[in-house]
C-alpha cells in the first residue's frame, strides 16, 4: 500500500545491476545472450531478499513502531534466514560452474553472473535498503496517533488471510492424509518425467535455416553438378512465401560455414543453404518442411547421397546419430559401417543415413614386393624418393652464369608428357646399393585402386562414421543408440580388433548428464550443510529441502502442458531451481522456531508464521516467475534455446511455493509428532518402575 518500499527494491535492482555489470567487466564476461540470461534468472531473485527485509520492517511499522527502530529491528530478525537463502541459492548454482565438456563451457556464465548479482544483492538488502527506509518511509497516523492505510487493512488481502489460515488449519488436522496424497502426486510425477516424457539433448527449435547436401558419381564435372542440383531448387522456391526467406545453391563446395572442419570441396558435390522466416510467422517447424521437401525429391536420379541437415540450436554437439568405427582395415571398416546403416534404415524416425569414408577418384598403387627388394639391394624409401623423382624431380646440381649473382638450380625429372601414361612405370630404373640400375618393375607391381577422399582417426586407429537424422516425434537420440548397442553387442567378437564409440549428440548427452548430476549432488549437499550450519538442526533441513520435490511437480506438469520434451537446459534449469524454492521455506521455518520460542504452541506458532510470511512469500514468488516468464513465453523477444531452462524456474518455483505455504507446516507437525513419540518413549524407558515400595 505503501510505495516507499516498493521503490526503494526497484533501486536496490538498479544498484545491484549497476554492481553486477561493474564486476562482469572487470572479470572480462561480455553481454550477450548467455550473460543476458542469467541476469534474467536472477531478475526475480534479486528482490527476494529485499522484500524479506523490506516487509518485516514495515510490519514493525504497521504495529506503530518508529521508522528506525523498525528498520533496526525488522533487519536484524531476518538477517539469518536471508543470508541462508541467498547462500543456499549460490550453492545451487556454484556446482555449474564445475561442468565438464563443450557444454560447461557454454553454459558457465549463467551461474558466474547469478552468483555475483546475489552478493551484490545481499549487501543492498542488509545495508543499503534499511538505511534508506529509516531515513524515507513515513507511515501516515491519524489523529489518535494510530497508523492509517496499511495493507492488511485492505480488504483483498483480509480475505486471503482468512482463507489461509482456513486452509493450513484444515491441512494441519489431515496432516497425514495430506503427506500421503503429496506422496502419491510425486510418485506419478516421477513416473511421468521418465516414462512419458521425451528427453532430446538440445530440442530443435529456432531454426531458421537448413542445408541439402547433395553428392554425385566422384569425377563428375561442375557442370553437370549444376544441371542434377536444378530440379531440386525448383522443388525448394516451391515453399510458400510465408514460410521461405531465400536460398542460395554452391556447386563444388559443401560447409556449414567458413570454420566447417568436415567441410567438402570438389566438382561432384552441391548444397543449397534454405533461408526461413521467423518461426512465429509460420506455421511448420523446419523438421515438418524438411520431411515435406524429402517426400518431394526421393525421386530425384543423378545423385548418390542427397541429405538434408539442419544446424544444431546450441553447442556444437554433432549429429543426432553418430557411430564411430575403429579398426585398421578399410574393407572391414566398409562392412561393419554397412551393417549399421542397414540397421539404421529400419528404425522409424531415422532418416539422412550416411558415412563420412565414400570412394574418392582412381589411384595408382605402387606395391612393392618385400622378398624381391632385400634381394636387389633396395628399400621402399629408395623406390619412393626415385618415383617422386620421376613426376616431381629432384635437384641434380647448380649452375652459376658468369654475369648472374644467384646460382639457379638443375632439376632431373621425366617430361611432362610421360607422366600422363601409366606405362612409365616399366621404364623407371632404381639404383641400388652397388650402384647398378634395378628396373622397378621387377620389384613392384602397379595397381590401379579406388581412392579415398579422407581418412579419419580417432585414438591413434583408422575410423569410420556412420551418422544420421532423427524425427524428434517419432524417436529419440537415446533411443536409437541404445537399439544399436543391443543390436551390436556381440560385435567386437565378430571382428576382432574392431570396436565402436558412440559420439555426437550421444556422447554429449551422456558427459553432459554425469556432469549435470554431480552438480546436483554437490548442490544438495551444500544446501544441507548450509542449513544444518544454519538451524543447528539435522532434521529441519530435510523438512526445508522437501520444498525441492514439490517444484519438480511443477517442472513436469509444465513440459506436459506445453508438449515439450526434457531437455539439458530444462535439467539445468532444474538444479539452479534447487537453491530457490528452498528459500521460502528457510524464512517459513526459521519464524516457526521464533514464535515457538516465545512460547506459542506448535498449532499457533505454525499458523501465525505462516499468516506473517504470507504476503512476502507470494511477492518473491510472483516477482521471480514474472522475470521469467518473458524468456519462458517470448514476451518482447523470443530465444527458444532459452526456454526450457525458464520454463523449469518459472513453474517449478510457482508450484514449490504453494505447497510450502501448505505441506511443510503438515510436514514440520509430522516430524515433532516424531519427535515427541521418540520423547516420551525414550523418557518411560529410563523412568524405573517402583513395586511394593521397591525399586
Amino acid at each position: 500500500n505503501d510505495s516507499f518500499p516498493i521503490s526503494f527494491n526497484v533501486l536496490g535492482i538498479a544498484i545491484d545491476f549497476f554492481n553486477s555489470f561493474i564486476i562482469m567487466n572487470m572479470m572480462g564476461i561480455t553481454v550477450n545472450l548467455m550473460s543476458m540470461f542469467g541476469l534474467i534468472i536472477v531478475l526475480g531473485m534479486l528482490v527476494d531478499d529485499g522484500i524479506i527485509v523490506a516487509e518485516n520492517a514495515y510490519r514493525y511499522m504497521e504495529q506503530g513502531t518508529a521508522p528506525r527502530l523498525a528498520a533496526i529491528k525488522g533487519t536484524e530478525e531476518v538477517i539469518k534466514p536471508v543470508t541462508t537463502a541467498v547462500l543456499t541459492t549460490i550453492a545451487a548454482f556454484s556446482p555449474l560452474l564445475f561442468m565438464s565438456g563443450i557444454i560447461g563451457k557454454f553454459v558457465k556464465i549463467i551461474p558466474t553472473v547469478v552468483i555475483i548479482a546475489l552478493l551484490a544483492s545481499l549487501v543492498e538488502a542488509l545495508v543499503i535498503l534499511p538505511c534508506h527506509l529509516a531515513d524515507f518511509v513515513k507511515p501516515k497516523h491519524d489523529s489518535a496517533g494510530k497508523t492509517i492505510g496499511l495493507s492488511r487493512d485492505i480488504p483483498w488481502f483480509k480475505k486471503l488471510i482468512n482463507f489461509y489460515t482456513r486452509l493450513v488449519n484444515k491441512a494441519i488436522q489431515h496432516r497425514y492424509k495430506v503427506f500421503i496424497v503429496i506422496t502419491l502426486i510425486l510418485a506419478l510425477s516421477g513416473f511421468l518425467a521418465f516414462r512419458v516424457i521425451k528427453f532430446v539433448f538440445v530440442p530443435k527449435a529456432g531454426i531458421e535455416y537448413f542445408f541439402i547436401r547433395a553428392e554425385a558419381s566422384i569425377g563428375t564435372p561442375l557442370s553437370k553438378t549444376h544441371d542434377l542440383i536444378v530440379p531440386v531448387e525448383e522443388i525448394v522456391a516451391q515453399i510458400p512465401e510465408e514460410e521461405l526467406d531465400s536460398f542460395t545453391t554452391s556447386v563444388g563446395k559443401i560447409a556449414e560455414d567458413h570454420n566447417d572442419p568436415f567441410a567438402g570441396q570438389a566438382s561432384h558435390l552441391a548444397q543449397i543453404t534454405v533461408y526461413l522466416t521467423p518461426e512465429q510467422s509460420r506455421d511448420r517447424t523446419v523438421d515438418e518442411i524438411v520431411a515435406g521437401l524429402r517426400e518431394k525429391t526421393k525421386d530425384i536420379k543423378g545423385f548418390t547421397d542427397l541429405r538434408f541437415d539442419t544446424p544444431n540450436t546450441g553447442p556444437p554437439v554433432g549429429r543426432p546419430v553418430e557411430v564411430k568405427i575403429r579398426g585398421e582395415n578399410f574393407q572391414t571398416l566398409d562392412r561393419i559401417a554397412g551393417e549399421y546403416m542397414d540397421c539404421l534404415a529400419t528404425i522409424e524416425g531415422v532418416s539422412d543415413i550416411t558415412w563420412d569414408h565414400k570412394p574418392g577418384k582412381e589411384e595408382i598403387c605402387v606395391k612393392v614386393d618385400d622378398r624381391k627388394t632385400a634381394i636387389a639391394g633396395l628399400s621402399v624409401a629408395q623406390i619412393a624418393r626415385t618415383i617422386r623423382t620421376v613426376f616431381e624431380g629432384n635437384v641434380a646440381t647448380k649452375i652459376k652464369p658468369v654475369k648472374a649473382e644467384e646460382e639457379t638450380d638443375v632439376t632431373v625429372m621425366f617430361p611432362k608428357e610421360f607422366s600422363k601414361d601409366i606405362n612409365v612405370f616399366e621404364n623407371i630404373l632404381i639404383r641400388n646399393k652397388s650402384g647398378r640400375l634395378i628396373p622397378l618393375k621387377n620389384v613392384a607391381q602397379i595397381q590401379k585402386v579406388p581412392g579415398t577422399t579422407t581418412i579419419h582417426h580417432l585414438d591413434g586407429k583408422r575410423v569410420v562414421t556412420v551418422s544420421a537424422n532423427i524425427d524428434t516425434n517419432k524417436t529419440t537420440s537415446l533411443k536409437v543408440h541404445k537399439t544399436l548397442s543391443k543390436k551390436f553387442k556381440d560385435l567386437s567378437l565378430r571382428y576382432m580388433g574392431y570396436s565402436v564409440k558412440y559420439g555426437g549428440e550421444q556422447e554429449e548427452t551422456v558427459d553432459s548428464m554425469k556432469s549435470l548430476l554431480k552438480a546436483f549432488l554437490y548442490a544438495f549437499l551444500f544446501i544441507y550443510l548450509i542449513l544444518s550450519y544454519t538451524f543447528k538442526s539435522i532434521i529441519q533441513p530435510f523438512i526445508i529441502m522437501l520444498a525441492i520435490p514439490f517444484g519438480l511437480i511443477g517442472v513436469v506438469v509444465a513440459f506436459l502442458l506445453h508438449g515439450q520434451p526434457f531437455s539439458f537446459l530444462a535439467l539445468m534449469g532444474v538444479v539452479g531451481l534447487i537453491g530457490i524454492v528452498v528459500n521460502d521455506a528457510i524464512v517459513l521455518v526459521d519464524f516457526i522456531n521464533k514464535l515457538r520460542l516465545e512460547g506459542l504452541n506448535r498449532h499457533d506458532s505454525i499458523v501465525k508464521a505462516g499468516q506473517m510470511r504470507l504476503r512476502p512469500v507470494i511477492l518473491t514468488t510472483i516477482t521471480t516467475c514474472g522475470g521469467l516468464s518473458t524468456v519462458a513465453y517470448g514476451i518482447g523477444g523470443r530465444d527458444p534455446f532459452l526456454v526450457p531452462m525458464a520454463l523449469s524456474i518459472c513453474w517449478g518455483l510457482a508450484f514449490a511455493t504453494v505447497l510450502t505455504l501448505i505441506v511443510i507446516p503438515c510436514i514440520y507437525s509430522i516430524i515433532d509428532d516424531l519427535a515427541l513419540k521418540l520423547t516420551h518413549h525414550s523418557s518411560m524407558i529410563r523412568t524405573p518402575k517402583i513395586e511394593n515400595g521397591e525399586q
